[in-house]
This record gives C-alpha cells, sequence and structure tokens, in this order.
C-alpha cells in the first residue's frame, strides 16, 4: 500500500500519533509512517491485500497508521542506508518521478510511485493529488485507496478518509491494512468508539491473529472508559 494499501496495522494512537502522526505510512513496521496506517506496494496494481497484510507486523504504542505500499515494498519506501552512505538527493528524485508521471499519465504505477514519494516526503496534499490521479486509470486498487485516506487523514480530513476506506472496503472486505487505518482513524480522528469497535471486530474475524489486535482492543477500551467519565 504504499499506498496501495495500508492507511495499515495499529496504532496506538497517542497524542503525538495524532499530532499528523496518522498517516498513509507504511508497512514496513519499523519504519513506517501510517498507522501505521497501513499501505500498499506501488509496484503491485492488482488491488490484493497478500503483500501488506503479510508484512504487517505488531507496531509500538504510538506509532502512526502504516502505508500500504510501503509496506509492501514499494518503490518509494527508502531503505536504511549503509554507514557512511552519502545523502540521497531526494531533489532529483523527485523531478525523474515527475517526469515519468508526466510523460505516462494513463500508467497507474507511474502515478504511484511519484504518490508514494510524496507521501513518504510527508507532502500528503500533493500526495492526495497523484493518488487520485492513479485511482481515475485503477479504481479497483485498494491499496492506492488506502493510502489515499491515510494521506487524507494527515491532512485533517478524516471523514474523507473514512470515505475513502469504506470505498476499498467494499472491493475487498479482507482488506487488513485499510481495516487497521480505519479502527485508528475512527478512534483518533473522529471519535468514534462504536465505528473502531466494529472494524475491530472484523478485523478479527478476517484474522484472529493479527499482531495489532490486542494493543487495539486496548485503546478501545481506554477510549470508552474515557467517554463515560
Amino acid at each position: 500500500m504504499k499506498k496501495e494499501t495500508l492507511v495499515t496495522a495499529i496504532v496506538f494512537l497517542c497524542v503525538g500519533f495524532l499530532g499528523g502522526y496518522i498517516t498513509k505510512a507504511q508497512m514496513n513496521a519499523g519504519t513506517a509512517q501510517g498507522l501505521t496506517i497501513a499501505t500498499a506496494p506501488s509496484s503491485g496494481m492488482s488491488g490484493t491485500s497478500s503483500a501488506a497484510g503479510a508484512t504487517m507486523a505488531s507496531l509500538p504504542e504510538g506509532h502512526p497508521p502504516i502505508n500500504a505500499a510501503t509496506a509492501a515494498g514499494g518503490v518509494a519506501a527508502q531503505p536504511a542506508l549503509p554507514q557512511g552512505h552519502p545523502p540521497i538527493d531526494r531533489a532529483a528524485i523527485l523531478v525523474r518521478l515527475e517526469e515519468a508521471a508526466a510523460k505516462s499519465p494513463n500508467h497507474p504505477d507511474a502515478c504511484l510511485q511519484l504518490a508514494d514519494f510524496l507521501y513518504d516526503q510527508k507532502e500528503y496534499g500533493k500526495a492526495i493529488e497523484w493518488y487520485q490521479r492513479a485511482l481515475a486509470v485503477a479504481p479497483k486498487n485498494v491499496d492506492a485507496r488506502t493510502d489515499l485516506g491515510t494521506a487524507l487523514f494527515y491532512s485533517g480530513r478524516a471523514q474523507d478518509a473514512l470515505r475513502e476506506y469504506a470505498k476499498s472496503l467494499a472491493i475487498d472486505p479482507t482488506h487488513q491494512p485499510t481495516l487497521l487505518n480505519s479502527i485508528v482513524v475512527n478512534l483518533e480522528g473522529t471519535h468514534d468508539v462504536a465505528a473502531a469497535q466494529k472494524a475491530w471486530e472484523r478485523l478479527q474475524q478476517v484474522n484472529p491473529n493479527n499482531p495489532a489486535l490486542a494493543g487495539l482492543r486496548q485503546q478501545i477500551d481506554s477510549a470508552r472508559a474515557a467517554a463515560t467519565r
């Protein structure tokens, strides 16, 4: 997902998380940016959840949403550089990705690679535009749609994010990054504990062994208890 996927693991929504944390971040659990809001691989346009789901791991408390594409090893993901390696020229990379997208406006992969890169740079507004362009060509790419939702969340548009997640789940009701991000955004974005609980139950049905379930259960219980005080 970088994009294609996960707005995707968990999160434990803490104040730091919400400060701008929620992101379409990534499924590379150690460095994911999104809620892990999970995301899918930009290189895989099939819209399946296997790649992102397979890489999901339990995230530490306060971890942001996961980006599906990055989590699944998307092109935009930035691996750790070996010691002594010179800094990456991100400006040059951006220029190359923009040129590739301009030359192939009807090729979803080119648009997604640019969207994922912008997402990784926290340029969420620009990433949203390119996710939308990719989805105009490949509307059933659930990873890309989930990543779009996460970028929207990080832009302060929680309701719009949930609408994109709903579209993703209409195509693939078992997409774990989307379900994970739905839980987080409902808790931290709209503070709808009932909706978060419903998404949690769906995720449990899809994969009762998902390592994020226990932590998310605690977050939901805490939010419910706080609401009754």
